[in-house]
């Protein structure tokens, strides 16, 4: 029996915290369900992306529900310097550790549990989907049997880290998938320092706490195991392909690789749009922006100045520095002439879609990498932290990329042959439409749509038979 209008119409329940990676992609995804005119979706996140969500456009209805405001801690804005430099720097493995004790409270994810479960009940919904991250949303879509879906926004190897063969690139690691002996003993190495520094004793002491909390309250996936989630999982997906990821055959089948959610129409140009202008006035842009959390040094700042002066005439450069970051610049009138610098840009995607931008200096997260394979555009990488250096490796194994290390003092004059070759070499431009192709045919938000809405109207079947019945 097929499903009535109204059976159709059972609600959608998204849930996503504030972080702009994880959240991104689900909001464009339900812009999708928006612009078809799809009803009764609830998207579920913190107060302060309230607006992103009431402002999406369409003939569908989607209604916010606030988890309350976001966590302070939860924001790298937030941290002094010095807990940003022990997050960010030195040996990954500890510094992953560490983020962990900083980034996780406990309590917090609780009062969210309890919250994800009032809402359940409330709206009823025929189906959740929920970031790879919100273990908590995901516990309480277990506790009340709702099917649920997973996005997952990261390299898809890092949330099925316990499906992976061995000698596969340990993930947050920065490793290649092929790998040299040396590389391979790294991996090894990786590995093993990241169990030691998860199991120090009083880490230790507090996880098993929690676990035991956790089973008291009668949490099914109580030791929080990405594993838990998946089997459970109606479809996992995200969002980019294998080729690009690299693949591995214990991949579970439902594991969608759907390539970039980038919307079917771009955001419009506000008004009298005076930074397309320049993007049109200017035949050769190389666009930086190292997304909301990494946190440039003077020095840094210097280098980057000194690059963009050194590219010019010949080249134009738009570099995106937050608002916070800005006082590191030399004053308006020592900056070079073919630098344009914005705190904030209405679009990122509109920047990467101009033919002009030919392109684009990142820090390797992965809505970062696959935006710009998704619009063809060669990147060069300076991985920042956690994913970021799985995103370089990859991208630069794709053909379509470079990287260079990030430091304090960083090289100019590498950084300056690197660009050179990007701009100047076809291969790179080639290896990124490929890229682009391939990823464009996976569907991207297309498919993710269609995929919510084949496993929603599956989940709503049995209720309409049973009615029947």
């Amino acid at each position: 029996m097929e499903l009535t209008g109204n059976d159709r119409d059972r609600a959608v329940l998204v849930v996503a915290y504030n972080s702009a990676g994880l959240f991104n992609p689900l909001l464009t995804i339900v812009g999708e369900l928006k612009a078809r005119g799809v009803g009764n979706v609830w998207f579920a996140s913190t107060e302060d992306r309230r607006r992103d969500v009431e402002g999406l456009r369409g003939p569908g209805e989607v209604t916010f529900v606030s988890l309350g405001p976001a966590r302070p801690q939860s924001s790298p804005d937030t941290w002094d310097d010095a807990t940003y430099r022990t997050l960010t720097t030195g040996d990954r493995a500890i510094s992953f550790a560490r983020y962990l004790d900083v980034s996780t409270d406990h309590e917090h994810m609780r009062q969210l549990h309890r919250r994800c479960l009032e809402i359940i009940d409330e709206v009823d919904p025929a189906l959740a989907v929920v970031d790879s991250l919100a273990s908590w949303a995901m516990d309480a879509a277990q506790t009340r049997q709702l099917p649920f879906v997973v996005s997952i926004s990261l390299p898809p190897s890092n949330f099925l880290q316990e499906q992976l063969p061995s000698r596969y690139p340990a993930p947050f690691s920065g490793l290649p998938a092929r790998m040299t002996p040396r590389q391979q003993a790294a991996n090894v190495g990786f590995r093993n320092r990241l169990v030691r520094a998860l199991t120090e004793p009083e880490r230790l002491r507090r996880s098993l706490a929690v676990v035991a909390s956790r089973k008291a309250a009668g949490i099914r996936n109580a030791e929080m195991r990405p594993a838990g989630y998946v089997e459970d999982a109606a479809a996992l997906m995200a969002y980019t392909v294998f080729g690009f990821e690299y693949p591995f055959p214990t991949a579970p089948e439902k594991l969608r690789m759907l390539g970039p959610v980038v919307p079917r129409e771009l955001p419009p140009a506000d008004g009298d749009d005076e930074l397309t202008r320049w993007l049109d006035e200017h035949h050769s842009v190389v666009y930086v922006g190292f997304g909301t959390i990494m946190r440039l040094s003077q020095r840094q700042v210097d280098a980057i100045v000194e690059v963009a002066d050194r590219l010019g005439p010949e080249h134009a450069v738009l570099w995106k520095v937050p608002a916070r970051q800005q006082h590191l610049l030399p004053p308006a009138h020592r900056l070079p002439g073919n630098l344009r610098v914005e705190a904030w840009l209405p679009s990122q995607l509109r920047v990467l879609a101009h033919p002009h931008v030919r392109v684009f200096f990142n820090h390797g997260a992965a809505n970062a990498i696959h935006e710009a394979v998704h619009f063809a555009v060669p990147q060069l990488v300076m991985p920042f932290w956690l994913d970021c250096p799985d995103g370089a490796v990859r991208a630069v194994d794709s053909g379509a990329a470079l990287s260079v290390e990030r430091a304090d003092s960083l090289n100019v004059e590498d950084i300056l042959a690197k660009l050179g070759r990007l701009l100047n070499e076809e291969t790179f431009r080639a290896r990124a439409r490929l890229w682009s192709h391939r990823m464009r045919q996976a569907g991207g938000v297309t498919a993710a749509a269609d995929l919510v809405l084949q496993h929603r109207d599956a989940a709503a079947r049995p209720t309409v038979e049973l009615a029947v019945g």
